[in-house]
């Protein structure tokens, strides 16, 4: 078996695709056409498709983190500007409709927006270990699954109130179709991200490296679930609703600490070992 191949395999092994792969192939073989002996200062191909694997997985999880979030961006503005205008008619949507939509929110929100911040910190590595390329592509889906049940449940919301308001369909309808084809193109990404095997160890970041500052992962959780008990009190308060309001604070904190003790090392939200 000649170099090429074995480099070839090699990369095969990482993950690389097979367009990506007969590129670098193509760009080696023009390098031993014209200087032979240039093989034995590359190194070993093991060595090498490491090294691709490496500098490409970090590359194509730093696009998937940008990608979610952009994805879920606009996604975010009309679902905003849907129940601003119409508030969906949230009485005449049964209790699942509205409790897919409060959940898939959620999901959508806290992936996207941790995804985001881990691309961001690591925007000017050229590699970054195994364990923090992991961390951004399951921050990244978490946040196409949670904005796949949003906007799957919008459709049935949109369904339901059809004859409330001509309106209100139209606009829901809207959102779904952009939602469908932005979490598309993040998730194609996500998946390309998914698919590389990087091997450089080492352990990925905490919630505080993410915010940069230096904070124990619990007492930030602890704060974080405070100020979203109290946001949402608060708001129950606006309402003339303050006992529904503090009923849905506890839940939602509860819910915020429960997803911190069980996803906290998925996600990257406590010290992830290589």
């Amino acid at each position: 078996m000649s170099w090429l191949d074995q480099l070839e395999l090699e990369l095969n092994k990482t993950g690389i695709p097979a367009g990506r792969r007969r590129r670098i192939i193509a760009e080696f073989a023009d390098h031993l056409a014209s200087d032979p002996d240039c093989k034995d200062r590359l190194g070993s191909p093991s060595a090498l498709a490491c090294q691709f694997a490496d500098e490409l997985g970090t590359v194509y999880a730093r696009r998937a983190g940008y990608a979610i979030f952009l994805a879920l961006a606009p996604v975010g503005l009309l679902l905003g500007a849907l129940f601003g205008l119409t508030a969906l008619y949230t009485t005449s949507v049964n209790a699942q409709v509205t409790a897919g939509l409060v959940i898939g929110v959620q999901l959508a929100f806290v992936g996207g927006t941790l995804a985001l911040l881990r691309a961001w910190r690591v925007r000017r590595a050229r590699v970054v270990p195994a364990a923090e390329a992991r961390v951004i592509v399951r921050r990244a889906l978490l946040g196409i699954v949670g904005g796949t049940i949003t906007v799957v449940t919008l459709a049935f919301a949109a369904f339901q109130v059809r004859g409330v308001q001509w309106n209100v369909p139209e606009l829901a309808y809207a959102t779904v179709a952009a939602g469908a084809l932005t979490l598309t193109v993040a998730a194609a990404l996500t998946a390309r991200a998914a698919t590389f095997r990087p091997s450089r160890e080492g352990p990925a970041g905490d919630l505080a490296s993410d915010l940069g500052i230096d904070a124990p992962p619990w007492v930030l959780a602890l704060l974080i679930t405070f100020a979203v008990v109290v946001c949402i009190a608060v708001a129950g308060i606006i309402q003339a609703d303050p006992f529904d309001g503090l009923a849905r604070a506890a839940g939602d904190g509860l819910l915020c600490l429960v997803g911190f003790a069980v996803l906290g090392r998925t996600l990257g939200l406590r010290r992830v070992s290589a």
